[in-house]
């Protein structure tokens, strides 16, 4: 019984949001693939920077630059058959931050829009009658938005390192190095797991958004975004004019303190080639929890006492 709960729910939320978990993320990868595949074609060159040496990078990348000696300058050598799996590992690296950035503001708009549109459609009465408590259906809603960062940037980072792979292998005329550039395909796994890891720290954000989903009369991711804004602003101007502080300001830029310590823990040495998944949370992550939980038991209560629009 709860498994077939959970199934229509899940389906539920596909349904009414396909367009933002399916045909946006499609869009994306098209664009990054396309820019992509652009960038290969076009013979891209590498300048050295004054002062530094190329020469300290891996050997096995020195094998795919070559050096111009007329512009002194290191140009992607085709001729390697490491070529493109280095052109792919590139991309999964660079797409993992953009696609990750992407996802969490799709997830962004879900979660302000998933409990503001049934009740903008009188949805939420058909909801009501069904065998569903509200508890239930926004706890599967909060779900819903936890797996979605990793598995929309998961996605789209493995769509668009199959479409570049097949364009790149077609355009060298050497699809013997497709098999051989599947190997790099290994680490979206890693960069899954990189994503996951993410997500505690950004639940709050997403409990925000679905609370002024549930509560907000119109506009409800303008809501979410202008509300911090405002009370930002009046932090500082209380503070700078009248000497009173709120500590809106303090608690805001610790959250993101807490998140920068720990993106720097995982990626500091991403400049060198070392990239570390295994995230070391704060004491803060615990709180976060906390924050996260009141805002549900809010959410809930919204949802069972005021639905109306």
């Amino acid at each position: 019984m709860f498994g077939a709960r959970l199934a229509v729910q899940l389906q539920r939320e596909y349904w009414e949001h396909r367009g933002l978990f399916l045909l946006l993320p499609l869009v994306c990868v098209l664009l990054v693939a396309g820019f992509w595949v652009l960038a290969v074609i076009s013979d891209p060159s590498i300048s050295q920077p004054r002062g530094s040496s190329i020469n300290v990078l891996d050997p096995q990348i020195q094998e795919i630059l070559r050096l111009d000696p007329s512009t002194n300058e290191y140009k992607v050598n085709f001729e390697s058959k490491k070529v493109v799996g280095f052109i792919i590992a590139l991309q999964q690296f660079m797409g993992w931050w953009f696609f990750t950035a992407v996802s969490v503001f799709l997830t962004l708009y879900y979660c302000s829009s998933c409990l503001f549109a049934d009740r903008k459609s009188r949805d939420i009465l058909f909801w009501r009658s069904m065998p569903v408590s509200e508890s239930f259906n926004v706890l599967i809603k909060l779900v819903v938005a936890t797996a979605s960062v990793p598995l929309l940037t998961l996605l789209m980072n493995t769509l668009t390192s199959m479409l570049l792979l097949l364009v790149v292998c077609t355009w060298l005329g050497d699809l013997s190095q497709f098999a051989a550039a599947l190997k790099s395909l290994s680490m979206l796994g890693s960069y899954f797991l990189g994503s996951v890891g993410l997500v505690p720290l950004i639940l709050p954000v997403f409990a925000w958004a679905m609370l002024t989903s549930a509560y907000t009369k119109k506009s409800p991711f303008l809501a979410a975004t202008f509300i911090p804004l405002i009370l930002l602003f009046a932090d500082r101007f209380l503070n700078s004019f009248m000497g009173i502080n709120i500590h809106v300001y303090e608690l805001v830029k610790a959250y993101f303190h807490t998140i920068a310590d720990v993106m720097h823990m995982s990626f500091g040495d991403a400049g060198n080639g070392y990239v570390s998944f295994a995230f070391n949370y704060s004491a803060d992550v615990a709180i976060y929890g906390v924050i996260v939980a009141v805002l549900l038991g809010a959410m809930i209560w919204l949802r069972n006492n005021r639905y109306e629009i």
